[in-house]
């Protein structure tokens, strides 16, 4: 065991013992230097003969958080292997599990129970949002901690696992405790997924406002009201209930559906349900009369595309008040997979990520897990639903996440230029575009082409006249720069990022442009009107602009203007 004073890696001092089990001790540990206190478990080989087994356990469970980021989530910060021990330093998360809360209080206030749910719900999402999917498989009161602000954080991911589609018909072991565990998680019933931790997450409910254990007698999970008369007819039985239904098709199907009975759990309650069911009996009555001599198909499909409209737009709405793209993403995917035809929540997933005019690679696997997720089925990815469907739609958001790839890519430049080219080259025709647009599109798909194969060419440059050389490049180059630019690209950090992109094409490249017939004036000309260009964007931009750094990259690209114009004078100065 680790001694209390000894220091761990030259780095984290152990404080004290704040726990521990029949493998491992968790210990509270600081780094003097940061000032900062973490959690600390050590699992011992000593007296455990499954220790290897344990350890490669513990390895997998420590290499999915480190992949992981959500405010309801521990962070792992340290794993040392050594030859007698396993041990992980992650946050110290302060207060108590929910069992603890439960032993030294009993039931809880359903508002309580509903907004740690909630979050629960959050976490889950993200989880199962994932690529492959995450399912926790454990949830359960002693799983959760409870922090001193009433939030939560979900512990212990040793036996959460990646969802692998059609790879099994089955799980191959049981994992899960008993009482909370979904019937699945026993075999026989088929692979565990997403609707796994919806039935344990309403077992933990159960729990938490009844105040009586599902793995203790009767070891049933029982309508509310079997305990408290007063739930029945309640909307938290009536959730959870339904989240622990045997047979998975009949629970909810995802978390978001989860979460909006939770945010709307007042719906359910006995007379509102009651007033709604007299409101829809006079709708159903009115509608019937207005469809005679119409059909009643027509109406069902109306009224079922009304509902649908509505979930669509609660998902998009929770999208808006989500504080960070991560938090927002569970919420789109969700509106995608209700209605992957529907360009809104394509158009918010585009909002989210470019707004800030950096497209970083969170954001680029956010985009492309969004597009291309193809839900809980085998079927078509999302992108293409709205490709077959509403082609002028896909198009318009296909160029602009062209211009997106082409300008806003974090740290590779070169990267984002070639993906760019792939969203281009689809839409370069498109009817449903403007001829600019059309232009640029062709233009930026050129580029990007230019650089796939001048990256591969073994020479330095390419035979004039031949296609993808550094001629064509520069033509295309002076093509897009050439008017009005922003009203080619839309916005002025486009036209930022392009100015500066030319001239680092000329500080890099002068000499392959010289080389392909590329005068020194023709050189000096594109640069002068990018040098007029950024000038014009400054003297045009607002107090909130320049508050917010956008003057910096004006200086930013204006330096790379005047470092490519250095370069020239000193080769052509040398020449003369």
């Amino acid at each position: 065991m680790l001694q209390t004073g000894s220091l761990l890696d030259n780095k984290y001092k152990i404080l004290y013992e704040i726990g521990h089990g029949g493998m491992s001790v968790v210990y509270v540990a600081i780094n003097e230097r940061a000032n900062k206190m973490w959690a600390v478990k050590e699992v011992r080989k000593t007296g455990n003969v499954n220790f290897e087994a344990v350890k490669q356990g513990l390895i997998v469970e420590t290499d999915m958080l480190k992949r992981l980021s959500h405010p309801h989530l521990p962070s792992i910060i340290d794993v040392l292997d050594y030859d007698d021990s396993f041990v992980i330093v992650m946050d110290l998360i302060e207060g108590n599990s929910l069992e603890k809360v439960i032993k030294e209080s009993g039931a809880q206030p359903v508002d309580k129970v509903i907004k740690w749910s909630k979050q629960i719900c959050d976490v889950l999402g993200y989880l199962h949002s994932r690529t492959p999917p995450i399912i926790y498989r454990d949830m359960k009161p002693a799983n959760v901690m409870l922090k001193p602000d009433d939030n939560i954080t979900l512990i212990d991911f040793g036996t959460a696992r990646e969802f692998k589609n059609r790879e099994m018909v089955e799980d191959t072991t049981c994992l899960g405790t008993r009482g909370y565990a979904a019937p699945e998680q026993f075999g026989g019933r088929g692979q565990t997924d997403a609707r796994t931790d919806i039935y344990c997450l309403g077992a933990t409910m159960y729990h938490l406002i009844t105040g009586h254990s599902p793995a203790e007698p009767p070891y049933e999970i029982k309508p509310l009201r079997y305990w408290n008369p007063n739930f029945a007819g309640s909307g938290i039985e009536m959730v959870i209930m339904k989240c622990c239904q045997q047979d998975p098709a009949h629970r909810y199907q995802s978390c978001a559906e989860l979460l909006y009975d939770l945010e709307h759990i007042e719906d359910f309650d006995s007379k509102e349900r009651s007033a709604r069911r007299k409101k829809l009996n006079a709708f159903v009555a009115s509608v019937l009369v207005c469809l005679i001599g119409v059909g009643s198909t027509v109406g069902l499909q109306a009224a079922q595309s009304q509902a649908e409209e509505k979930t669509y737009s609660y998902y998009l709405s929770k999208a808006d008040e989500s504080p960070d793209l991560r938090s927002a993403e569970s919420f789109i995917r969700s509106a995608m997979r209700l209605d992957p035809s529907n360009p809104e929540a394509y158009q918010k997933l585009f909002s989210e990520i470019s707004d800030d005019g950096i497209l970083s690679d969170e954001e680029q696997t956010v985009f492309t897990e969004c597009v291309k997720d193809t839900g809980s089925s085998s079927s078509q990815q999302n992108y293409k639903y709205l490709q077959n469907a509403n082609r002028a739609a896909y198009d318009t958001l296909w160029y602009n996440v062209g211009l997106m790839q082409f300008f806003m890519r974090e740290k590779a430049l070169e990267e984002g230029v070639k993906t760019a080219a792939v969203y281009f080259q689809d839409v370069e025709d498109s009817p449903y575009l403007s001829e600019t647009q059309r232009q640029v599109a062709s233009c930026c798909r050129r580029i990007g082409g230019y650089y796939q194969k001048l990256s591969s060419s073994t020479s330095k440059y390419l035979d004039t006249g031949s296609e993808n050389t550094y001629e064509t490049l520069w033509y295309d180059l002076s093509e897009i720069i050439s008017g009005d630019l922003k009203a080619k690209v839309g916005r002025d950090a486009y036209s930022v990022a392009l100015y500066k992109y030319m001239g680092l094409q000329i500080y890099n490249n002068y000499r392959e442009f010289a080389n392909v017939s590329i005068t020194e004036q023709q050189m000096r000309e594109q640069l002068q009107i990018c040098r007029s260009g950024l000038e014009e964007i400054r003297a045009g931009l607002s107090d909130s602009q320049k508050n917010s750094g956008f003057e910096a990259d004006i200086d930013s690209a204006m330096s790379t203007i005047n470092g490519a114009e250095r370069e020239l004078d000193a080769m052509f100065q040398k020449k003369g």
